[in-house]
């Protein structure tokens, strides 16, 4: 007699730096498969956030099967913006990627000089606590009239259940909590000037942010669905797609890129001062030590507005992995600075040896994206004290550009691509499934298995690759 396989509808978000998207998946016990994506830019404002997300669910929602069981949110980390007392936004969303006078982050930490190793975040000018300083003294009334600070998440949650909630993987971005995200530091807080319940309630992993309350009507959602805020973008695709133990690393491709590495042990002063974070995975079950870029996505956005007749997005996406020829142009990919390693803020764009034609420009700046990325992986293994066991790589790019994976296996580590459209909306969902009791705990989406590059001389670039940074960090 054959089994009835009961299957459950969850919805996911991902509000990205660009994009903002929703899917519709269906779960089992042990697999999840999406429905329905849908995307529309990501806006510059809080109500438009708000309007945006809603327009996504609503073309999810619309005509599916049965009601949808749960809902997981992930979004951008180190961003948000400022409430008033009624609720309505006093700033624009303010993005991990704006610019920012650094004197706030020197005085903040002339203030708490601890607080990277205290916290797990490098000392950047992204954290909400910089965002936080800034505000209070560029814009005092601003600031003297802000009650709540809420990240991209943490306002689409509350559009949705009315509660003002955050996950720890957001809260440990902030610079306001600790590095496990689990309580907001009152002595950094004080010293900010920040009422209390300025900053939102800090839900424990698999605790839901709410249910869907009447508001929730406008996206196309009934009342009473639990809502979870899965958390930060990078460590949610992680999650979903099998990165849980240690030893595994997921390199997330999207405007910015992470290399996210499971581990069981982190040196944390030794790690933040060479620019990279410490956190846990979504679930609160093991360390992770995460390593960013700005210029993935943005280096190739940069370089098309830089070089427009070559039209390097097109002619990637063109290129076949199985005929890659390796190109000896080096590019230090750094069009705003190098967070990790050797942070360097003053680090910017630099090109070695005869950029050839067109084809062979936009193969080097491919390889130095991945060369960058290789250099952020064998410096977190080091930090880890082990070897990376194995690399799923994720995004948008990686499924657009099918050279950038293999290209990723050169390095002679174990890798996979996420086979599932949409990996951190769709891990999100899988998520909010698992906390719902709606599939098993070990379940993840789909990857597949990817073969390196034939190209036997790409280590040696890549060893070039290291050795123009180091000659150029000593100019």
């Amino acid at each position: 007699m054959s089994q009835t396989v009961c299957v459950t509808l969850v919805l996911g978000l991902d509000i990205g730096s660009t994009t903002t998207k929703a899917v519709l998946v269906a779960v089992t016990d042990d697999a999840a498969s999406v429905l329905h994506v849908a995307r529309v830019p990501t806006p510059a404002g809080a109500d438009e956030v708000i309007t945006a997300a809603a327009s996504v669910v609503r073309e999810c929602v619309e005509g599916a099967a049965a009601p949808v069981a749960a809902v997981g949110i992930a979004s951008m980390a180190e961003s948000g913006v400022a409430l008033g007392a009624d609720g309505h936004a006093l700033t624009p969303l303010l993005r991990w990627n704006r610019p920012v006078d650094r004197r706030h982050l020197d005085d903040l930490l002339a203030r708490h000089p601890d607080l990277p190793p205290r916290t797990g975040v490098p000392a950047t000018t992204k954290p909400a606590a910089v965002a936080l300083t800034a505000l209070r003294a560029e814009e005092p009334a601003v600031f003297a009239a802000l009650r709540h600070w809420a990240g991209p998440a943490d306002l689409v949650a509350h559009a949705l259940t009315g509660e003002r909630a955050t996950d720890h993987t957001l809260a440990a971005r902030t610079m306001l909590a600790g590095s496990r995200g689990d309580a907001w530091d009152d002595e950094v807080l004080e010293s900010a000037g920040l009422r209390a319940g300025a900053l939102p309630a800090l839900r424990a992993p698999g605790e839901p942010a709410g249910s869907t309350a009447s508001q929730a009507l406008a996206f196309g959602l009934d009342r009473g669905i639990p809502v979870f805020i899965a958390g930060h973008d990078h460590a949610v695709g992680a999650w979903g797609v099998g990165a849980r133990r240690p030893g595994a690393v997921a390199d997330s491709l999207g405007t910015a890129e992470a290399v996210v590495r499971v581990t069981d042990a982190a040196d944390t002063a030794s790690a933040v001062a060479d620019g990279f974070s410490v956190g846990r995975t979504v679930d609160g079950t093991a360390l992770t030590i995460l390593g960013g870029s700005r210029a993935c996505g943005a280096m190739l956005e940069w370089w098309d507005a830089e070089h427009l007749e070559d039209h390097v997005g097109t002619r990637l996406a063109e290129a076949r992995p199985e005929a890659w020829r390796t190109s000896d142009m080096i590019v230090l990919p750094y069009p705003s600075g190098r967070q990790c390693p050797l942070p360097d803020p003053d680090a910017r764009v630099v090109l070695r040896a005869d950029p050839g034609d067109a084809a062979d420009r936009a193969r080097g700046l491919l390889q130095s994206l991945v060369f960058q990325a290789r250099w952020m992986r064998e410096a977190v293994d080091a930090l880890a004290g082990s070897p990376a066991t194995d690399i799923t790589v994720l995004g948008s790019l990686a499924e657009r550009i099918r050279a950038w994976a293999p290209l990723v296996a050169a390095a002679g580590v174990e890798t996979f691509s996420a086979g599932t459209t949409e990996p951190v909306a769709a891990s999100a969902a899988l998520l909010a499934a698992v906390r719902r009791g709606e599939a098993s705990a070990d379940s993840a989406l789909a990857r597949d298995p990817v073969a390196p590059v034939n190209a036997p001389d790409l280590d040696d670039v890549y060893r070039r690759f290291l050795r123009t940074v180091l000659a150029e960090g000593e100019r």
